[in-house]
């Protein structure tokens, strides 16, 4: 703000001697035009113009007075333009997606979910496919059950009969098969669905870049 105000006053200086030089420089050659005129017939019509047209004496006058004014006042009126700053990754990120890719490192961490997911199974049998996936069950299972409590949406058994009564929910309850007419509607519960109760997830480093999921890791020999 000190540097803009700054700015602005040196433009207004500016504007302020070129319209006083211009000013100048418009009676000095209307003298000078009227002293070196020799030619009576082209002196007395010089003479009076200027002396019968006040308003072209002002105008040689008060034309650069204006301009300078109209200058300064664009210059106080147009806000300074701070150089764009180039945004990283990790200013980009606001706070659910940055919460959501913290989850996502600790799937990591405890897992490896990410290299698992990202990996081509086609090559592997079913019976190594079973095996690598025992050990990402229990890992992925401990990274939640430490920092997010889950409970159903519906505590019943699935495969039990429920009625879904009038102001339920869309988002916490989805309706399938033969849906016709105005709740409440009496149906199989297939799936009885989660709601997160509680997420608890570690502190971020205020020096640590959030899109950085895992590390690279380096051995050295």
């Amino acid at each position: 703000m000190q540097q803009r105000q700054s700015g602005s006053a040196v433009v207004v200086v500016l504007a302020a001697v070129v319209a006083i030089v211009l000013a100048v420089a418009n009676v000095l050659m209307l003298l000078s035009a009227i002293q070196h005129a020799t030619d009576a017939s082209t002196l007395i019509p010089l003479l009076e113009l200027y002396r019968g047209c006040p308003v072209c004496l002002g105008y040689f006058v008060a034309s650069p007075l204006l301009f300078g004014l109209s200058l300064s006042a664009l210059s106080l009126r147009s806000p300074a333009r701070a150089p764009a700053a180039e945004v990283s990754p990790a200013q980009s990120l606001a706070a659910p997606p940055s919460a959501a890719l913290r989850l996502l490192a600790l799937l990591q961490q405890e897992a490896r979910f990410i290299d698992f997911v990202k990996e081509d199974l086609g090559s592997y049998s079913d019976e190594q496919v079973g095996a690598a996936v025992r050990s990402i069950h229990e890992g992925c299972r401990k990274a939640l059950a430490e920092r997010v409590e889950l409970t159903r949406v519906f505590d019943q058994e699935d495969g039990s009969t429920i009625v879904v009564g009038e102001g339920f929910d869309p988002a916490a309850v989805r309706l399938t098969g033969n849906v016709t007419g105005a709740p409440p509607f009496r149906g199989t519960l297939q799936h009885g669905g989660w709601r997160a109760a509680r997420v608890t997830l570690p502190e971020l480093p205020a020096d640590m870049d959030p899109s950085i999921i895992a590390p690279a890791e380096v051995e050295i020999a």
